[in-house]
């Protein structure tokens, strides 16, 4: 029988936002992440002195749900570690200027979406194409063990280079760090979450990546904080 840690990661680089794919609100409401056996809060952002970045983290009712099924089918000793989820517009447009002044070109647009959505230029585009972490169905998840402490999986969060790539150790048989992410993979695909090719702590659940990923039509979420204009 193959297991979670045997089975290899095979994926296709990630689009996002996926062409041909809508969104029909299904109007689920929010619930924080807290008190939920096996899956830990951690807000990361929030730590790192993101000023917009609040100290709860919030996600639909059935992502935070389909967490809670994850983590149980966990080995013993190991639970799951909630670094983000719900994202208000401020906190996306902070966290994309924090990296842009990271690169050399603060102007490479193309570096910055693979790893982050930049903010939508309107309302329009906004209400057709809401960034992930808006819609409250896209979770950015580690392991850990029982109190909480992060296991090592080979990047540290937002670390945007190659060793955050979902792939990027499958080649390395004696890695720890390909079976803590394969276990990690496994796991969340088995509880209907779709992964994002280029960090292998997101994933996505009623979104429109998880929709495309799923062969599915349309997303169930929308955006679920309210415009700003940019």
């Amino acid at each position: 029988m193959i297991t979670r840690t045997d089975a290899p990661i095979v994926i296709e680089p990630t689009v996002s936002p996926p062409p041909g794919i809508g969104v029909r609100e299904c109007g689920e409401p929010l619930e924080e992440v807290a008190g939920v056996p096996g899956v830990h809060a951690g807000p990361a952002y929030h730590r790192r002195g993101i000023a917009a970045a609040g100290s709860r983290i919030f996600l639909r009712r059935r992502v935070l749900a389909a967490l809670r099924s994850a983590s149980a089918a966990l080995p013993d000793g190991v639970d799951l570690l909630v670094w983000d989820g719900l994202r208000t517009l401020e906190t996306q447009a902070e966290i994309v200027e924090s990296f842009r002044r990271t690169l050399p070109d603060p102007g490479d647009d193309a570096t910055v979406e693979r790893y982050l959505a930049l903010p939508p230029a309107d309302r329009e585009e906004f209400t057709a194409s809401p960034p992930p972490h808006t819609t409250g169905g896209a979770v950015d998840v580690t392991l850990c063990d029982p109190s909480g402490r992060e296991l090592d999986l080979g990047a540290e969060f937002d670390e945007f280079n190659e060793r955050s790539w979902l792939t990027h150790y499958e080649n390395d048989s004696r890695s720890e760090y390909r079976r803590l992410r394969r276990m990690l993979y496994w796991t969340m695909l088995g509880a209907g979450f779709a992964p994002y090719s280029w960090e292998f702590w997101h994933y996505e659940l009623g979104t429109m990546v998880s929709a495309a990923f799923h062969g599915e039509r349309f997303a169930e979420y929308g955006a679920a904080v309210p415009w700003r204009n940019p």
